[in-house]
């Protein structure tokens, strides 16, 4: 039965545009990542296009290797000789670490005027300036014990190697995640609604599975498919993208991104995060709207509220004053980038958490919890 269900979902015309499309797009964005790369050759011509992501990397990558305060001192000699491509990394890391996170100066490049005492005791000054964001974002002595003890794992003198194509995919990759759920949204939503748009439910309906297994394969197909179309939209988003552009980075701390950041975590980790959270609110678009399609009968309003929860969602909450409730709301799923940069903790009694790992897994309960209701409202309606 889940062949057949499967077989009906492909077979229909919109949905497999709607699936050709989304894949057409994956490929489209990969050329995008790819083609936004910049880079001065060795002849100091400026490149772009396919080759220049790797010329970039390349000469990054002549700093690979532990960041100790000598290498930070060289490379700002460097960079004040005029080599700006290689060193740009490691001069933005280091001008956050001297003047912290909430310093007035609006200035990437304050490593730059800093003298060599200074770069010498700079990891003393980011440790002091991590006890500093603990204390600002830590309202309760639990708050402050936990995010210090979060700071504690990250890893120092941090170890070097180019990041770029990880950098660029976590913003491609957020923003194609989107595309898969509208496109997950509306394929399930049809896998109940059909039924009633074709006038087959009463067929359907006194079939001999039909008030149990029948109903069971819908939900089934449903999860499959959005499995499907996430895991091979992002499959081949990221298999074209970093067949080009390399992997350099992988193991590269988070933190020369977003230098005070909760998460001690590398930038392959956190694509890995990313991804999963993206997975998550694809199960949970997925849930939602053959939910609604179950209730309404209706494909329109099945579709729109995922939409609401994913695209609308994130304009009410920047206009609302509510930041922790929608700080925990679903589109916050697709939004990991940010909610790695604040960081975002809560706390229940005695009980501290953080953002990333509480959305990640109450999403997906939530996404499990809604199938019986799913089950029980089409069943409901076979016995009408």
């Amino acid at each position: 039965m889940l062949k057949y269900e499967l077989k009906k979902i492909l077979n229909k015309k919109l949905n497999r545009i709607l699936l050709a499309a989304s894949l057409l797009l994956m490929v489209v964005f990969s050329i995008f990542a790819i083609g936004s790369f910049r880079a001065v050759d060795t002849d100091g011509e400026t490149v772009t296009g396919f080759s220049a992501a790797r010329i970039m990397v390349d000469d990054k990558n002549r700093w690979e290797g532990e960041l100790m305060p000598e290498v930070i001192e060289k490379s700002v000699e460097s960079r004040l000789a005029g080599d700006w491509q290689s060193t740009s990394d490691i001069i933005y890391l280091a001008s956050k670490m001297l003047v912290g996170e909430f310093s007035d100066l609006d200035d990437y490049e304050a490593i730059l005027s800093a003298n060599s005492a200074q770069i010498a005791s700079i990891y003393d000054t980011y440790h002091d300036n991590l006890r500093a964001m603990s204390e600002e974002y830590g309202d309760t002595p639990e708050k402050q014990a936990f995010l210090m003890e979060q700071y504690e794992k990250i890893d120092t003198p941090f170890i070097y190697e180019a990041y770029d194509s990880w950098d660029t995919m976590l913003m491609y990759a957020t923003n194609c995640g989107l595309i898969l759920i509208l496109v997950i949204s509306f394929i399930t939503a049809g896998i109940y609604s059909e039924e009633f748009q074709y006038r087959a439910d009463s067929v359907f309906f006194s079939a001999k599975y039909g008030r149990s297994k029948a109903v069971l394969t819908k939900i089934c197909s449903g999860l499959l498919m959005a499995t499907l179309i996430y895991g091979i939209g992002m499959g081949v988003l990221s298999a074209i993208s970093f067949s080009v552009m390399g992997i350099s980075g992988a193991s590269t701390a988070y933190q020369f991104y977003q230098p005070y950041s909760v998460y001690s975590v590398t930038f392959g980790q956190m694509y890995g995060i990313l991804t999963l959270g993206g997975y998550i609110a694809s199960l949970l678009a997925a849930s939602v709207s053959m939910l609604i399609a179950s209730k309404t009968k209706t494909m329109s309003i099945a579709i729109a509220v995922p939409a609401i929860l994913f695209f609308v969602s994130p304009f009410v909450g920047r206009a609302m004053p509510f930041r922790t409730f929608f700080s925990l709301t679903p589109d916050q799923l697709m939004n990991i980038v940010n909610c790695a940069r604040i960081p975002y903790i809560y706390q229940v009694g005695s009980i501290v958490f953080r953002q990333i790992p509480f959305i990640i897994v109450f999403y997906a309960i939530i996404a499990i919890v809604l199938l019986p209701f799913v089950y029980r409202n089409y069943h409901k309606m076979l016995l009408k």
